[in-house]
């Protein structure tokens, strides 16, 4: 049984039930776009008499063993690729360089499409099967829609993908090969998220581009990243996370996790987030540290070799609520920044992931270095998606391997 009660407009408190597709506040959302950002809330006093510590430990890890504080109300329409239960690494050879005792990476791109964005779809596909829709829309630059694609494949939903012309090979091929009907859209992925919400009016499809400001469930996958976390270092919370930020959903779904886990008694304290955005992508970075409102950001052209954070817009209030609440930082690293720690973390953890995930780990080592983050606080960094997903930039760390003849005389010069 679900103990979600309602949705809820950050803006101005109107409470919306469950059994309409909402996307956002019509009050507030007639504002202009990223208005009227929806939130699911649950009844957490009542969860407290179904479950604990230990009821949660007895079941098998996956985003599912929490469906109590997830969304889904009739357990029989959900989704799974058997998302979830993601290990925590602890990461000595990173902590020796960045001359720190307590660092670990959540690695996320160990779920079944190589990212976190399998719980966000588990989560958003289950409650698209829960509404009696047979077509989902969305755009996406890569990860999210793989994962749509697939989940949608799994449900047997029609799919439509919008993409904007820089999404990487390796994604596009992926989406195309789990049946989605793929568009590419000149222009950014802003370009294309308008026109998903323009399809979605025309043609009645469940619009699910991953911005909590167009649709509620965004954040209800990633929260369960903070659940694993606190039960992964003995129900405690780490002294600060940190995220990569595209729109930042995912920042605002894990700082929603660690919230609720708080307020149902599970943990005693709550870290500090830190968002990590490119230098070429950083608006919503930019405008926490000018103490700026969402409505004050511009729209940018977006520049940054990570794909997966490559946007230009701050899509809504929650990613600066977020850094706001729980007394967090947001930090830009750039290209070359995220680069070096992509090849570090290959070096000394044998972790290849991508470079927006790659972004959490260069983020954490310059905070680290400019002394804001103590060598002796407890740090997780969330790895968002594998780098086999983006070769073209790991190639760009390599060099082409030698090539000699099968012989043990032309070995042994290499070797010397």
């Amino acid at each position: 049984m679900s103990f979600a009660e309602t949705l809820k407009c950050l803006e101005c408190g109107k409470e919306y039930p469950f059994d309409e597709i909402i996307y956002n506040c019509g009050s507030c959302g007639s504002k202009g776009l990223f208005h009227g950002t929806v939130d699911v809330i649950y009844n957490l006093e009542g969860a407290k008499e179904k479950i604990d510590r230990k009821v949660l430990e007895s079941r098998h890890p996956s985003v599912w063993k929490y469906f109590e504080l997830l969304p889904i109300l009739d357990d029989s329409n959900i989704v799974s690729l058997g998302e979830g239960g993601t290990p925590l690494v602890k990461c000595n050879g990173y902590a020796r360089e960045t001359k720190s005792k307590s660092l670990y990476m959540k690695n996320e791109f160990v779920n079944p499409t190589l990212s976190f964005k399998d719980r966000v779809f588990t989560v958003n596909i289950s409650k698209a099967v829960e509404y009696g829709v047979n077509t989902i829309v969305m755009a996406s630059s890569g990860n999210a829609a793989t994962a749509a694609s697939a989940y949608c494949a799994k449900a047997g939903l029609n799919c439509y993908i919008f993409i904007p012309g820089e999404a990487s090979l390796p994604k596009i091929a992926n989406i195309i090969m789990n049946g989605a009907k793929t568009i590419k859209i000149k222009g950014t992925v802003v370009n294309a998220a308008v026109l998903a919400v323009e399809a979605s009016w025309k043609w009645g499809w469940y619009q699910l581009t991953t911005a909590k400001a167009l649709s509620p469930y965004q954040g209800e996958g990633s929260k369960t990243i903070a659940y694993e976390i606190c039960e992964q270092l003995g129900w405690n919370a780490p002294d600060w996370v940190f995220v990569p930020m595209g729109g930042g959903d995912n920042i605002g779904g894990i700082w929603k996790g660690f919230k609720e886990f708080h307020e149902l008694g599970f943990i005693d304290t709550l870290p500090r987030m830190v968002g990590v955005q490119a230098e070429g992508a950083a608006t919503i970075v930019n405008t926490f540290n000018q103490g700026k409102d969402y409505t004050e950001a511009p729209m940018e052209e977006a520049k940054t070799i990570a794909e997966g954070i490559r946007a230009g817009v701050c899509p809504g209030p929650w990613p600066l609520m977020t850094l706001r609440e729980s007394k967090g930082i947001g930090v830009a690293v750039s290209d070359k920044e995220i680069l070096e720690a992509e090849k570090m973390l290959a070096k000394t953890e044998g972790i290849f992931c991508e470079p927006s995930s790659a972004a959490a780990a260069a983020g954490f080592k310059k905070l680290r270095e400019q002394g804001k983050i103590d060598g002796t606080d407890i740090v997780v960094c969330v790895l968002t998606g594998a780098g086999l997903k983006d070769i073209e930039a790991a190639m760009k760390l390599t060099e082409e391997p030698p090539e000699i003849e099968p012989k043990i005389t032309e070995l042994e010069k290499l070797v010397k």
